[in-house]
């Protein structure tokens, strides 16, 4: 099928209006308004194809005259639609504000288009203390000096419905971050005889403080009008400034909860584009097989498994031209497929690379194998994880605890000076190698400063056993989050027993809110527990967050004071978890426990 002209715009273009005609319509009338403009159907089903300028006019022109010409303009929430994103791959992969998204595509004009090209002028970010702050952009698309001019002067109606589809493009950006539409002013048009479209682009910035402002106006008007009116100026005063106070605090509540949806939004669709990309490859249901014995991106051949679980698997590798071993993790089943495991798998490679320090695991590459499986290369360490440990030795002596918390400490001390909350520290993510070193593990779900939350509002993330009560009831996470989880981890490792059991979810969830865990010399007066090492720990268990430790570092100086002077390095056969000492029910873990891919799922196992 010819579609007339060179194949030079992205099927992008058509995309989210050939979605809404499907939807409103049916799928037979898209067929059919592609066959009239000269397009092969299945040149579009894939939005990163190309077509021709001229089958795209065409095909602008039919979808003008069944939605209006308005709707060319307006691209509405189609530009988040799942078979919509797959042109936006790369660009989701490191813009983190809509901004990026306008400078990508100045730098990466040939993505969309072979005739034309995009520059930017960027605009002073609004104040964020004014009402409706806003950013800006100014964006200018030229014809390339081979972009058929000729033919564009000849036909100003077809330009002009390219002209706005480039302006449903920059206006539907923003919607990526859950974020409104910006406004466009057409300033120039090539339809018009401009020698450019220039394009005025503006939209709100979700960082800016709009409910705290309209809340303290709003509250401390209507505050002190009403109480002015009956209990004079004075009365009126104190009223307008107790107004303007909980008006505020509502106002930032409100900035919050929308920052917070946005955030979500983002990476809902950065999620979704990443499995987009992988389905436009055919990768959508790749499930990788044993790797023994084959080689990943021309550098690492693949030993043998080290350890598994239900959605990763850890081999041992060697790197090929400087010989030395590494672990490689590779997701593997549904995981391989799920944009939240992937994109889990990437945060933890993207902290570990920038988390340097000798108690964090590092991370060495990231890549993808043919058929799409994401894969990680790490470090390769020998031991066990701690959770292997107390399974067989039920418990460690105050002396060796200290040792390897201390090590811990260490490690989250660098993780929150970048910003990082690991959110699901618990026994099996601490590795314990030969050498006597502890190395943090697993911060697939940890949570950057910066970064977008992988869950909503209300949603718990983590490991129930180990949750801070502000993270049980989905609450904002700050490092004092990982210390109540390192508390408990202490508690458990000391004592043999978790400090808050219960025999469902729910319930556990629930004593972490209220229930004061019993002191462990109280629990196990047959230990010899220092009562300073008590003291530390308990204070980790602190329902509040400012009755917590204020950091890894002050713990840590909490434990290096304890005195160990005549304890034992060891316990004797025999002394270890008491018989039915508490552990986890065993109720659906898979069901009530969202986790990050295993980094050692394999208990039995001697290496990682």
């Amino acid at each position: 099928m010819r579609q007339g002209g060179k194949e030079e715009l992205r099927a992008s273009v058509l995309k989210t209006y050939l979605l809404r005609v499907r939807t409103e319509k049916g799928e037979r009338f898209v067929r059919q308004l592609l066959v009239g403009a000269g397009i092969d159907p299945a040149a579009v089903d894939n939005e990163t194809g190309w077509v021709s300028q001229l089958a795209a006019k065409r095909a602008l022109r039919a979808i003008a005259d069944l939605l209006g010409r308005d709707a060319i303009r307006h691209r509405g929430d189609w530009v988040t639609h799942s078979e919509a994103l797959g042109i936006l791959v790369r660009m989701l992969r490191s813009g983190e504000h809509p901004v990026d998204a306008y400078r990508y595509l100045a730098e990466n004009a040939r993505e969309v288009t072979r005739i034309g090209t995009w520059d930017i002028e960027e605009g002073e970010p609004g104040k964020g203390l004014r009402p409706g702050a806003h950013e800006s952009v100014r964006m200018t698309y030229r014809l390339r000096a081979d972009g058929g001019e000729d033919a564009e002067r000849a036909d100003p109606d077809g330009e002009e419905l390219l002209c706005n589809a480039r302006a449903g493009e920059l206006a539907s950006l923003p919607r990526i971050w859950g974020l409104p539409e910006a406004e466009i002013t057409h300033e120039a048009c090539l339809a018009k005889g401009g020698d450019a479209c220039v394009y005025a682009v503006r939209w709100e910035d979700r960082r800016s403080r709009r409910g705290l402002v309209l809340g303290v106006v709003g509250g401390a008007t209507a505050s002190g009008g009403i109480v002015a009116g009956a209990g004079g100026p004075l009365a009126g005063l104190l009223a307008a400034c107790l107004g303007a106070t909980l008006g505020g605090g509502a106002g930032i509540l409100w900035d919050r909860s929308r920052s917070e949806r946005a955030a979500r939004a983002f990476e809902r669709n950065r999620i979704a584009a990443l499995e987009r990309g992988l389905e436009l490859r055919g990768d959508g249901g790749a499930t990788p097989g044993d790797l023994t014995g084959s080689v990943l991106g021309g550098k690492y051949r693949i030993g043998r498994k080290i350890g598994s679980g239900g959605i990763g698997v850890v081999y041992a590798a060697e790197h090929i031209a400087l010989g030395h071993e590494v672990a490689v993790k590779v997701l593997r089943g549904a995981a391989a497929r799920d944009g939240g495991e992937i994109a889990r798998l990437r945060r933890e490679a993207y902290i570990q690379v920038h988390v340097e320090h000798p108690n964090v695991v590092r991370v060495l590459d990231l890549d993808e194998m043919p058929d799409g499986s994401i894969y990680v290369v790490m470090e390769r360490l020998v031991g066990r994880s701690l959770a292997d440990k107390l399974g067989r030795d039920g418990l460690l002596t105050p002396v060796a605890a200290t040792r390897i918390f201390i090590h811990v400490c260490g490690a989250l001390e660098a993780a929150h000076k970048k910003g990082v909350v690991h959110r699901d520290l618990k026994p099996g993510n601490i590795f314990l190698c030969d050498d006597g070193v502890a190395k943090v593990l697993d911060f697939g779900m940890g949570k950057l400063a910066s970064a977008e939350s992988l869950t909503q509002t209300g949603y718990t993330l983590g490991t129930p056993e180990y949750m801070a009560p502000e993270q049980c009831i989905g609450a904002q996470v700050e490092q004092r989050t990982d210390i109540y989880a390192l508390g408990v981890m202490m508690y458990e490792a000391l004592t043999g027993e978790l400090p808050i059991v219960a025999q469902s979810r729910r319930e556990l969830l629930d004593l972490h809110q209220r229930q004061i865990p019993v002191p462990m010399r109280v629990r196990r007066p047959d230990l010899p527990i220092p009562e300073a090492l008590d003291a530390a720990v308990m204070q980790c268990l602190k329902k509040r967050l400012n009755e917590r430790p204020k950091g890894a570092a002050q713990l840590e100086q909490l434990l290096a004071a304890v005195p160990l002077d005549g304890l034992p390095s060891s316990y004797p056969p025999g002394i270890g978890r008491r018989p039915g000492g508490t552990r986890r029910p065993k109720w659906d873990q898979n069901a009530n426990t969202v986790t990050g891919p295993a980094a050692n799922d394999a208990a039995d196992e001697r290496d990682h």
